[in-house]
């Protein structure tokens, strides 16, 4: 009997085709159970609602321990989209006090990506934030009317005090790129927005718990899933005490109202701030609650700029309060002792420069000098240091030996106070002058202006009063 061999080989062939659907299948259904989340997703949500528990936020007290900053509760309306039946649109909007445009707005921005970058019809979306009492309280009556919504209970924020805006900051809902930095968000989430709640978010914010509930065949809650066991409890935040004494913030605030600067107090022996006042401010409460955007964006477009932190973010010449670090820099460079007299005839004058000063005795050494703010003094000490190149061997490197002096004593770089957005002013070096003036092309006369802290000096009020603290701390910050 002959074999057919061309039979065998059919045979290998169709197994072959066999093996190779069967394992298409089996890979095709571990994609679809284990790989492909929407699937997931889908086959959850229909057996259980996982709600975010919200911890309370930490709570933040002055110095003396004074209640500053505390939480009230608040409430936002919540949707899961492929639990969304047919309903009564405009007693949905009647009792929330929004009308059947917004609502169909707030619908179309939610399915939108770009803006919502964790949408997933299965997951919960914030519909809308804030509700006042009587909202929640009509909506929570007829809750049953509206399949696919639920209320999630948040927090706000409460001030005792109507000042330190600028201090204490506030918080607002995330956007898109703080989900993308830091996975603990999601969108409808609260995170803190400039001053000490943007500083301490992480201690501040706590840490986020899970609620798991069981559905039926019709999507209805029955209760918790295993009695809770897979529940996680939420872990209040921290509570903040500030270096702040809101007493004296507040009256330093009354002093400044109608006025544009800055006030800032340091206890000298800590470099603990006491106070930090920037005018004109804001009332705190306007950047809490559903007005919160609108209020946000005309403060933003008020030419008083009540947002900037003028203590820690504007710059200013600072003009007298500069020449004490003079005095202190020419001493240590032995250019002066404390009887060094220079002569003062209404200013310092020097063949056509002249740099006004008003009547006092002359000549006077360093102490009279500082009493009286006399600008010839400290013009005179600035060119005997500058130009002395048997000391130096150049203006270039002793104009660099008095910049680190000047940096030393906490000028032209930042101070590192525990709020965002503190400027770092300027003191110009070697490289700046050159380039304005060309190598070689300048000298202490040029520059003579810095002196008496003007020309191209800047600082912020929170770099002056450093160095009225360092002077009391005897040179230390």
């Amino acid at each position: 009997m002959r074999k057919d061999y061309n039979l065998a080989k059919r045979q290998y062939v169709i197994g072959g085709f066999i093996v190779i659907i069967a394992i298409i299948y089996v890979i095709r259904l571990f994609n679809l159970q284990v790989m492909e989340a929407k699937y997931k997703d889908s086959a959850d949500s229909n057996a259980f609602l996982r709600k975010a528990v919200y911890p309370s936020r930490g709570i933040i007290y002055d110095r003396d321990g004074r209640l500053v900053v505390y939480n009230q509760p608040a409430y936002d309306v919540m949707i899961i989209p492929r639990d969304i039946r047919e309903f009564d649109t405009i007693d949905f909007c009647n009792a929330v006090n929004i009308t059947p445009g917004d609502l169909v707005r707030r619908m179309t921005d939610m399915r939108d990506k770009r803006r919502n970058p964790g949408w997933s019809p299965y997951s919960p979306q914030k519909l809308l934030s804030h509700l006042s009492s009587e909202e929640y309280g009509r909506l929570q009556e007829k809750l049953y009317r509206f399949p696919g919504f639920y209320i999630q209970k948040r927090i706000l924020r409460e001030y005792n005090y109507n000042c330190a805006s600028n201090v204490l900051g506030n918080i607002r809902e995330v956007a898109p790129a703080d989900m993308e930095k830091d996975p603990y968000y999601m969108r409808g989430d609260y995170m803190g927005d400039i001053g000490v709640e943007h500083t301490y978010e992480r201690f501040l914010r706590g840490v986020k718990g899970t609620e798991v509930l069981m559905r039926d065949a019709l999507g209805r809650i029955q209760g918790r899933y295993e009695d809770g066991a897979l529940d996680r409890e939420a872990i209040a935040g921290k509570n903040i005490k500030l270096s702040l004494d809101i007493e004296l913030q507040q009256y330093a605030e009354s002093l400044m109202v109608n006025k544009k600067g800055a006030v800032v107090a340091i206890e000298p022996s800590t470099g603990e701030v006491l106070c930090l006042v920037t005018a004109p401010t804001y009332d705190p409460t306007l950047l809490v609650g559903r007005e919160r955007g609108n209020n946000y964006n005309k403060l933003m477009q008020d030419l008083d700029k009540p947002l900037l932190n003028r203590a820690i973010q504007a710059t200013y010449p600072p003009g007298s309060t500069f020449k004490p670090t003079q005095g202190l820099i020419y001493l240590q460079e032995g250019i002066i002792t404390p009887s060094t007299p220079f002569p003062c005839y209404h200013g310092f004058i020097l063949g056509r420069l002249k740099v006004g000063c008003h009547g006092h005795g002359s000549p006077l050494p360093l102490k009279p000098a500082l009493q009286t703010s006399c600008n010839a003094y400290f013009c005179w000490g600035l060119r005997a240091m500058i130009d002395k190149k048997s000391k130096y061997g150049s203006v270039a490197n002793a104009f660099e030996i008095w910049k680190n002096h000047m940096v030393a004593q906490g000028y032209g770089y930042k101070l590192g106070i525990d709020l965002p957005g503190e400027y770092r002013g300027f003191i110009p070096n070697v490289e700046y002058y050159n380039k304005r003036y060309g190598d070689g092309h300048w000298s202490a006369t040029t520059v003579i202006s810095i002196a008496i802290g003007q020309g191209e000096i800047l600082a912020t009020p929170l770099q002056i009063a450093n160095l009225s603290a360092t002077i009391a701390n005897r040179g230390h910050y």
